[in-house]
Parts: C-alpha cells; structure tokens; sequence
C-alpha cells in the first residue's frame, strides 16, 4: 500500500512539474480542454440521439414540406386528417417503408417559442391555427395568397413588415410602378383585395419566368431587374375563392378565416374584459411575459455568439499548438 501511495505522489509531483513548465497561455490552454473532458458524456448522448433522428430525417422533412405546400388552405380538422389519417399510414405501407418520428411537430421544426411570442406581439391571434398559418407564410418558397375575410392576418402581416412593407391594389393607380420598385430594392409587396381573376400583367412575375440569366421579370412590356430578396404577398377577402389551377401552383394559399374555436376565445377576452377587468388585466400582464423572454432570448443568443468568437479566436492561437 505504502509503494502505490509513493507511486502516486510521484506522479502528482510530475503532473505539478510539468505544469509549471507550460507558459501561461498553455497553462491556460490546457486547463480548458481538461474542463471539456466532463462533457464527454453529454455530446456522446447528442451522438446517439443525431443517429437516431438521422433514421427518420427523410420521412420528417417529407411530412414537413407536404405540410407547408398542401395544408394552408385546409381547415385544423382535415389538416390533422391528412397529417395522421392519410401521410403517416401511406408511408408506413410503402414495399420500402419510410421511417418518420411518431411524435412529429412541423411547428417544433419550423420555428421556437421566441418566434411565437413575437408574432403574438405584432397581433398573430394566439391559437393553433394562426400559428400555422404563419409558420407556412414564413416558410413557403412560393409567393403566399392569403384568405382572410376577417382581416386578422392581414394586420399581423402589416404590424411584422412595418414601413417595409407596400401596400397597394390591383387597378389602383400606379400600382404597378409600386411593384417595379420593389423588384428593384427587394422590398415585401402586399397586393390586397384580389378578386378571382388577376391582371394577367402580372402573370410572369407570379411565375418567376426570369430572363437574362435570372436577372430580369416582364412586367407588360418593361423589363425589370429581378432582386432575390423581393417578397409578393397576395390577399384576398372572398371566404372561398376559385382561382384557376395556374395561380394555384404559382402561389401557396393560406387560410386565415377565423374558426369556431378562435371566434369563442374572442369573445370570451370582451365579455372577460366586461365583467371582470381585472382578470383582463393579469392576461394582458401575462401576455407581456412573451416579449420578455423573447428579448431574454435575444440577449442570451447574442451573449453565446460572443463568447464562441472569444474562444474561437482564444483556442485558434496556432502558437499555443
């Protein structure tokens, strides 16, 4: 027992020897990767769980894409119909089947809880299917046509973009220099009130038929430079439009009509705010809660970035190797 605890304190004393050898920085340096090695165990269970999500990646981004191109216009009941009635069993039943997470989310994919409370803070209605709907317009490649007899979505849409955003009808006068601009400057266009049939003017642009190597859209007999950021949302007030096939696939359509469900938690905030004020008060204290933890949020991501470029620019000393 005597010649092992020798031993050992022989090789403590080496250990502290050769510590004592090492430069400050190196010292440094190597206290670091000796912090790291306790997180040997976490990032071998992050392992584990990337190799398991990688079984189910293919199936998940196919439900997650079908759910943003498909599912906008339907209403919550057929959207969770087609989700868990129709696409989950057929591909189970495939000769190959294609594997998906069984407890699969696209809103946990697609956006966080930060993303949510910064909707409800520009006006997003808080229930399910708003979430969606916004989730889908943020998302969509295609240029979004939103449904929205009520409204509601319309000034979630104005309150997001702020003075980015023009405004502007079809029919209205100059209307089509106010999307010529924006093509140019690569600002949001939002085009309100289409009825059925649109300006056929516009036609190419719907369809992105670029020319010039992508650099131009025709718009009637100007060609205008085509800026990768500009952004086309349409809207429309007719509670069930009929658009012809075409505009259907050039654009993705989403549905804002408020729903039975959304139309009772309405109510149920005025006649609250009628009969019981201060409990309309505590919600709209308990609503500011959101944008708090969206700044804390904020804050904590800008703080991580800072320290990962600190120890990015710490550790990358090709002198201390």
């Amino acid at each position: 027992m005597s010649t092992a605890q020798q031993h050992f304190d022989l090789g403590e004393e080496v250990k502290c020897a050769e510590m004592q050898e090492l430069s400050p920085e190196e010292n440094k340096t190597s206290l670091k990767v000796g912090g790291l090695a306790s997180e040997n165990v976490r990032w071998a269970e992050a392992v584990q769980n990337f190799k398991q999500q990688e079984q189910t990646l293919c199936g998940d981004i196919l439900l997650i894409t079908a759910f943003i191109s498909y599912l906008g216009f339907f209403t919550k009941k057929y959207r969770q119909s087609l989700m868990d009635g129709t696409w989950r069993p057929y591909l189970s039943q495939l000769k190959t089947p294609i594997p998906v997470t069984p407890t699969l989310d696209p809103l946990r994919m697609l956006m966080d809880d930060a993303d949510v409370a910064a909707w409800q803070n520009e006006g997003l209605p808080a229930d399910r299917m708003s979430i969606e709907n916004a989730t889908i317009l943020i998302n969509c490649e295609r240029w979004p046509l939103i449904v929205d007899p009520q409204l509601q979505g319309i000034k979630w849409i104005k309150n997001k973009y702020g003075e980015d955003l023009r405004a502007t009808q079809i029919g209205q006068k100059g209307y089509l220099q106010t999307i010529e601009h924006a093509l140019e400057a690569g600002d949001a266009v939002l085009i309100e009130n289409l009825e059925e049939s649109i300006d056929p003017v516009l036609g190419p642009l719907l369809g992105r038929e670029v020319i010039k190597k992508g650099r131009f859209v025709k718009i009637g007999d100007k060609e205008c430079e085509y800026n990768p950021k500009f952004r086309l949302i349409l809207h429309t007030k007719l509670a069930n439009p009929h658009y012809q096939p075409e505009l259907q696939a050039q654009a993705t359509l989403i549905n804002f009509t408020v729903t039975r469900v959304g139309l009772e938690d309405q109510l149920l905030a005025a006649v609250v705010s009628m009969e019981r004020p201060d409990l309309e008060q505590l919600k709209t204290l308990e609503e500011c809660q959101p944008h708090t933890a969206t700044w804390e949020q904020h804050t904590g991501k800008r703080r991580m970035g800072e320290l990962k470029d600190r120890s990015k620019k710490q550790l990358g000393d090709w002198t201390l190797l």
